[in-house]
């Protein structure tokens, strides 16, 4: 019963020194490395500005395609915007010429 005793004491002893560093080691991984971590802030970051690239490509992209419409809308007979539609979406052309798709 003794032996029992003396290791409860030792290990009431020690019982810091073990868990201490376990703590100190959770603590450290997620600073670096957990859901809020310095990395993932970095990566975070990235994807931020990847996506922001994206938006600006898409919100220039719509703009183009606005000023179409505005022109496809005013009905002005003059423009090539509307002989060029009609030929790429409708697909007609005229019986001597040929109809070449470029691909953007």
């Amino acid at each position: 019963m003794s032996k029992m005793v003396t290791l409860m004491m030792v290990i009431k002893n020690y019982y810091p020194y073990f868990f201490l560093p376990l703590i100190l080691l959770y603590l450290l991984f997620n600073i670096f490395d957990g859901n809020n971590g310095l990395l993932s802030h970095s990566r975070l970051n990235a994807e931020i500005a990847n996506l922001e690239a994206k938006v600006k490509n898409i919100k220039s992209s719509n703009s183009l395609h606005e000023v179409k419409i505005s022109i496809l809308q005013k009905h002005d007979k003059n423009t090539d915007l509307v002989d060029e539609q009609i030929r790429n979406v409708l697909g007609y052309g005229k019986n001597n010429e040929f109809v070449i798709f470029f691909d953007n």
